[in-house]
């Protein structure tokens, strides 16, 4: 087999368990995305929503009792809470009346997401980051303090 020969059946060979790893993966998150959104819609029924159900990711949180975890999920706000439903069924729930600040923050826990900002929610006990795929200005306008009294 001449050089050129192998080096074809190479990548064609990488290529092809390249895709057996990914095409999996992928049904299996459009999968949960869509469980995601159903729990919402059942989870979310008879609260008033503010925003969302959007996709987002969570960064992390520097207060305790949050998970270490980042992930990929949904993010809702309601009058009484913020709530994200990560792809693996972690439910991290932050009540309205408990945030004390919301910020935009490029680098969070030594994180950045492509250049775009962090929703940086602040509480007593610490900051948790969300990151919302559709931006976060009108989340940091609907989170602010002064606004959802």
């Amino acid at each position: 087999m001449s050089t050129a020969a192998f080096v074809i059946v190479l990548v064609v060979g990488i290529v092809a368990v390249q895709l057996l790893i990914a095409v999996p993966m992928v049904i299996w998150w459009r999968r949960r995305s869509r469980a995601v959104a159903a729990w919402f819609t059942t989870e979310l029924e008879g609260e008033t929503v503010v925003l969302g159900p959007e996709k987002g990711a969570y960064r992390g949180a520097t207060a305790p009792g949050y998970p270490v975890v980042k992930n990929n999920g949904m993010i809702a706000l309601t009058r009484r809470r913020l709530i994200f439903r990560t792809l693996t069924n972690t439910t991290i729930e932050v009540p309205v009346d408990a945030i004390t600040a919301v910020r935009q923050q490029s680098v969070f826990k030594g994180s950045v997401t492509g250049g775009r900002p962090h929703l940086i929610v602040t509480t007593a006990a610490g900051d948790i980051g969300f990151y919302v795929f559709a931006g976060i200005v009108a989340w940091i306008a609907a989170l602010t303090p002064t606004t959802h009294l």
